[in-house]
């Protein structure tokens, strides 16, 4: 598998899990479970931001370049890494679509829907947001090449990219488990009071540490051996 083939699964997988989920209503006469509509929109929002920020960047080093303005160098730097923030926070996101998988929508059907259904459905739900998250990480690290020049890719360089994923799908394990047990949203973080608080409420009951600890660490070991397995620090080799 290579870049094309990883971006055509992200491509084919959402479009595969938005469309199963629309027909579902008209195949089986039940309402439309609209928050997983919404949650395939949250997964993709990461890569539109990342997309984003990059081509930002871009122009605005055009403009710094073309007009030598070497102040926009900069402007550009800090309006990179706030990007990249914002992308960090929204990333958990994609991964967080895996946890759908207790098929817990279907609590809210008043016909039955064929359990098989639902199965490939959130199968194909799941997995995309496995691939975006993946497709997120391995899009950053190219950005990452581009900027210091992929001709000069050694093996301390591919140890760095592994580094890279691992902290990353760490953090974004972390969210999700924020997501899933808190019930936190991104944008939560900006009400900073209300966050600490909910989270020193949560993490004072007995167990839930040891709890967060398994969670992160079998999330983490999960993504990290598909982000392996995929063939991804390859990509980057030859």
């Amino acid at each position: 598998m290579g870049f094309l083939s990883l971006f055509l699964s992200v491509l084919l997988l959402n479009l595969f899990a938005y469309i199963t989920i629309r027909i579902r209503p008209f195949i089986y006469k039940t309402n439309l479970y609209k928050p997983m509509i919404w949650n395939i929109k949250l997964s993709i929002m990461p890569f539109v931001i990342l997309v984003g920020n990059t081509i930002l960047a871009i122009i605005l080093s055009y403009i710094g370049t073309y007009f030598e303005l070497s102040f926009m160098y900069v402007i550009r730097t800090i309006i990179f890494i706030l990007g990249l923030v914002v992308w960090l926070l929204a990333l958990p996101n994609s991964g967080y679509l895996v946890t759908e998988l207790n098929l817990s929508h279907r609590e809210a059907d008043k016909v039955e829907v064929p359990i098989w259904y639902d199965i490939i459905s959130m199968l194909a739900f799941a997995l995309s947001g496995v691939v975006n998250t993946l497709a997120n990480i391995v899009i950053l690290q190219v950005v990452y090449l581009v900027v210091y020049d992929p001709a000069s890719l050694t093996q301390e360089n591919q140890v760095y990219l592994l580094l890279t994923a691992l902290t990353i799908i760490c953090l974004v394990s972390v969210g999700i488990y924020l997501g899933r047990s808190i019930r936190f949203n991104s944008w939560d973080v900006i009400h900073i009071k209300s966050f600490f608080k909910k989270l020193y409420d949560h993490f004072k009951q007995k167990g839930v540490i040891k709890d967060a600890c398994l969670f992160i660490f079998f999330h983490t070991s999960f993504f990290m051996i598909l982000y392996v397995s995929f063939g991804i620090p390859l990509y980057f080799v030859g």
